[in-house]
């Protein structure tokens, strides 16, 4: 399956998070793939450099002109539980109860 990454946060040390266009979100690090970095991956060694990852609307992309395989980062991934969000329903009717409460 051909998948494509919508956005990328990095997290920390060589950890990122990535949403796919399927919704899912999934955390990579790649820490074990720059170990012995050569060539044009040899900057992303450097943390701060690596931090400077974006998403060009299909994948990652470094400054450098490194890219990742959108496909290979979704099978390396371990998936993330997006949060739970109230919906505003759920969340008024919380509120007015509360305030019923206040009041007997």
């Amino acid at each position: 399956m051909l998948h494509t990454v919508k956005k990328v946060q990095y997290l920390e040390e060589y950890k990122i998070k990535l949403s796919f266009d399927d919704k899912s979100v999934k955390v990579i690090d790649l820490e074990k793939m720059l170990k012995n970095a050569k060539n044009m991956f040899l900057p992303l060694k450097d943390i701060d450099y690596f931090k400077q990852v974006k998403c060009d609307g299909t994948t990652i992309i470094w400054p450098n002109g490194v890219d990742l395989c959108p496909d290979v980062l979704y099978k390396m991934g371990k998936s993330v539980k997006p949060p739970i969000r109230k919906s505003r329903k759920t969340a008024a009717s919380s509120s007015h109860r509360s305030k019923s409460k206040v009041k007997a």
